[in-house]
């Protein structure tokens, strides 16, 4: 006879109700590991299906995987290329457009020398006449275009620059006759700048029977200075188009 086995609590429980129990958590136990063998097994089996599927079939289907595959990464790389060339085209477009907005800037810059816009330095000629010099306003538009000649890229006389619409002429002052550049007398001593190469403007003016001689036979005795650095001011009003369109 079995003895009576005890709870915790000290009642006694019938043999037959322990091994009802413990039967009962074997078949638990029993069940929990079936399932877990199989979830395992169908998982193995859910890996490995691919890789059965691949080598089962047969070589006309592979070879038509093997033609699918090369004709996608064909396509990939046509893509690739066509992006290459757009890029490619984008940055040359950017290219040509600051090669196109350096000319303008350029372009720009020597229409505002030319219009005498803008400040400008360079070596040349300073061509100085005393306060006493009876310099006439035609001796002065004489020495201007013997200047150019010489190769003169931008003159002043005095504080004004000359540009293609500047003209000189003389007015009737108090103290007399005075040479106007556009209108406004200039001061003396007269003083003209010209920027280019200074050896050739000094040139120009000093060749037998030039300019420096003519001047001489008027008694004017002008003095000539090379100089490393000529500065010319920008004209205080640029000129005005009533007609240009």
């Amino acid at each position: 006879m079995g003895v009576p086995a005890k709870t915790m609590d000290g009642k006694r429980v019938a043999p037959s109700q322990t091994a009802g129990s413990a039967l009962k958590n074997m078949l638990a136990f029993f069940c929990a590991m079936a399932i877990l063998g199989i979830s395992f097994s169908v998982q193995f089996q859910a890996q490995q299906t691919p890789e059965r599927e691949l080598y089962q079939q047969g070589q006309g289907d592979l070879i038509v995987m093997v033609r699918s595959l090369t004709d996608k990464r064909q396509r990939l790389g046509q893509e690739m290329a066509d992006l290459s060339a757009q890029i490619f085209d984008q940055r040359n477009a950017l290219a040509d457009e600051s090669i196109t907005i350096r000319t303008l800037e350029q372009q720009l810059l020597r229409l505002d020398i030319a219009n005498g816009t803008r400040p400008v330095a360079g070596q040349g000629l300073e061509v100085r006449f005393q306060a006493t010099s009876a310099l006439a306003y035609t001796d002065l538009i004489i020495l201007i275009n013997e200047l150019y000649s010489a190769g003169a890229e931008a003159i002043a006389v005095g504080n004004h620059r000359l540009t293609a619409s500047s003209y000189i002429f003389f007015d009737d002052a108090p103290e007399g006759r005075v040479i106007t550049v556009n209108n406004s007398p200039v001061e003396v001593p007269l003083v003209i700048n010209a920027i280019g190469d200074a050896s050739n403007l000094e040139k120009g003016l000093t060749f037998p029977g030039g300019f420096i001689d003519m001047m001489m036979y008027h008694r004017i005795f002008p003095t000539l200075r090379q100089k490393e650095t000529v500065e010319l001011p920008a004209v205080t009003s640029p000129p005005f188009f009533y007609y240009l369109s």
